[in-house]
């Protein structure tokens, strides 16, 4: 065998061996595969994935990217207490046990972002923050025009996050404190601070 071969035949191993190779990223989809919402989950990570589903878990040791699809109210409130109800719930455990990250698409309470109380939606983002202590974090893949932000005190990285996430507006609380820097940075940015 010749030295170009042995490095090419290394090279495809190492990088085998180090998730980088030929193969498509393995992605386990945490739902039921007839799930109109996993099946919306698959379309959105795209084609360059292999997608697994929990009959076909590889264990929480394996290196794959671990999807929830949908965190309902209930659930998001009983795995913050440290409760999982049911098989899937139960695997998203398993997997944060193990050190795993394991990362949700879509919370069910930020539909209501617009309409909810602002203490409900504290509520809400307190048990989405305990979550993220946990490693079961958002999955940032929308960009939305507007950004709704929830504290008393905005300062110039909550601007610059929105930014990050595309935002053209910042809502805030109409009693909010807003830093000097933050509203520099929202006009480098090109960001509207809007109250109410």
């Amino acid at each position: 065998m010749d030295v170009e071969a042995l490095v090419k035949a290394i090279t495809v191993e190492v990088l085998k061996q180090i998730g980088g190779g030929d193969e498509a990223s393995r992605v386990l989809i945490i739902g039921d595969r007839s799930c109109p919402k996993c099946q919306a989950a698959e379309k959105r990570l795209g084609k360059g994935n292999t997608f697994l589903y929990p009959d076909e878990d590889p264990g929480p040791n394996e290196p794959v990217r671990r999807i929830v699809p949908y965190l309902s109210i209930r659930h998001m409130a009983d795995m913050a207490a440290g409760r999982a109800e049911g098989p899937l719930m139960e695997l998203a455990f398993r997997a944060l046990l193990a050190g795993q990250t394991v990362e949700v698409v879509e919370f069910e309470y930020k539909r209501h972002a617009d309409t909810a109380p602002e203490g409900l939606m504290r509520l809400f983002e307190g048990q989405e923050a305990a979550l993220a202590g946990y490693g079961l974090v958002a999955m940032d893949v929308t960009k939305r025009d507007t950004v709704r932000i929830r504290k008393p005190l905005v300062t110039d990285a909550d601007v610059a996050e929105a930014g990050q996430r595309g935002a053209k507006e910042l809502r805030l609380p109409a009693d909010a404190q807003v830093t000097p820097l933050a509203v520099e940075s929202a006009k480098e940015l090109g960001i509207t601070l809007s109250r109410g």
